[in-house]
């Protein structure tokens, strides 16, 4: 009798795991070559509205940042991070997010910022139906710095925590707060999808790209 209880008790939790991920918003992975995709999922009842970041990070296994891009890239042997490919974004609701951005900057004082905004700065919008499947486009990119040696690491790419910036008291995310509380209609806001798996790569000074 109790091995009955545990096998169907097994059964359950495999149909619920099964099921949430069914009911769910999802990102996998896909490399190839220089190229990265983002397959983004929406298997809800709901078409939902979403964020992506114009730039992944990745962070080097042998050090424990959270990216090897940005004002230390001298620092790692090798600096790894990916750009998003032009045009792919929802126009209508980038507009939205652009305008609320340059507002949030007036207020701060950084008004001066709004035309200083480099390829791959901030986040770029999608609008992705019910039970549908789209995928984004960046290009990735391997920097060595001088002085050229040989190295080789994993590289895992962190995705950008949408979810825990929205809710803590980041400055720099405030227009995408405000973006979050508008009217969608019958699309919802989603900040963070479900991870499927994380992306690792194994990369040497002989990919470096740039």
């Amino acid at each position: 009798m109790k091995n009955i209880t545990l096998t169907l008790l097994i059964i359950f939790c495999l149909l619920s795991c099964k099921e949430k991920k069914n009911d769910a918003f999802s990102l996998e992975y896909v490399k190839n070559s220089n190229e990265l995709i983002l397959v983004f999922e929406n298997n809800t009842s709901q078409n939902i509205i979403f964020p992506v970041p114009n730039t992944l990070e990745f962070g080097d296994k042998n050090f424990k940042d959270f990216s090897t891009q940005g004002n230390m890239e001298g620092y790692y042997p090798i600096t790894v991070y990916a750009t998003i490919k032009d045009n792919q974004f929802s126009k209508f609701y980038q507009k939205k997010l652009d305008s609320i951005r340059n507002f949030n900057l007036s207020e701060r004082g950084m008004a001066d910022l709004i035309n200083q905004v480099m390829p791959g700065d901030g986040d770029s919008v999608f609008y992705l139906k019910s039970n549908g499947k789209l995928n984004v486009k960046y290009k990735l990119i391997i920097r060595q710095s001088p002085p050229t040696k040989k190295y080789s690491s994993k590289f895992k790419q962190n995705y950008y925590p949408y979810g825990r910036i929205l809710k803590g008291k980041y400055p720099e995310a405030e227009y995408l707060r405000r973006f979050s509380k508008l009217n969608f209609g019958k699309a919802k806001f989603v900040a963070q999808p479900v991870i499927e798996d994380s992306l690792f790569i194994r990369i040497s000074e002989k990919d470096a790209n740039f």
